[in-house]
């Protein structure tokens, strides 16, 4: 199963390599990346995902890349209950459909 995470992002020296490396590291196949620049030195990386097998959590994910320097915010557009009550939120917005994964750790 596909899902995709929406990361806003310092724009800071080695910040996108420690993402990619985490995702990597966590059992997950980068199957789509998308990177636009936002005002004030932040982007935004959507990222499409797909688990290596059955025992990888994106829930667990969502909190590490949570906790990663540079991280302002992650985002899942996940739509099954497999996100963790405690950490999912509202929506961002009635029209769009990402819900906020993780509180802000800034």
């Amino acid at each position: 199963m596909r899902t995709s995470l929406r990361i806003e992002l310092a724009d800071a020296e080695g910040a996108l390599m420690r993402l990619i490396g985490l995702v990597e590291r966590r059992g997950f196949t980068i199957a789509a990346m998308d990177k636009s620049e936002t005002s004030g030195g932040q982007s935004t990386v959507t990222l499409s995902l797909a688990a290596r097998d059955g025992a990888r959590s994106m829930d667990v994910l969502a909190r590490q890349v949570a906790r990663l320097l540079d991280v302002r915010g992650v985002f899942t557009r996940d739509t099954d209950d497999r996100i963790a009550p405690e950490i999912a939120a509202r929506a961002v917005a009635p029209s769009d459909r990402w819900r906020q994964a993780c509180p802000p750790r800034h």
